[in-house]
């Protein structure tokens, strides 16, 4: 495995504990407000945690996709 197929996975799977991490603090960083809870931006929050997963899980199954095509 290279560098790069490895980074292909540590990438995601930060994403992932962040959102985690957003989840279990009940909150997400804004840019220009700072942090900002769930009851003070719940849209954001829901919109922010929603799109951290689907990101991270997405970039997984692909690479998981790619990888077994190639070889």
């Amino acid at each position: 495995m290279y560098l790069g197929d490895l980074l292909n996975f540590i990438v995601p799977v930060l994403l992932m504990l962040y959102a985690g991490y957003c989840w279990i603090r009940q909150g997400v960083h804004v840019r220009g407000k700072g942090w900002q809870s769930r009851q003070e931006m719940p849209k954001t929050f829901w919109f922010t945690i929603i799109l951290y997963v689907v990101i991270s899980i997405g970039a997984v199954v692909g690479n998981l996709f790619w990888m077994s095509r190639l070889k």
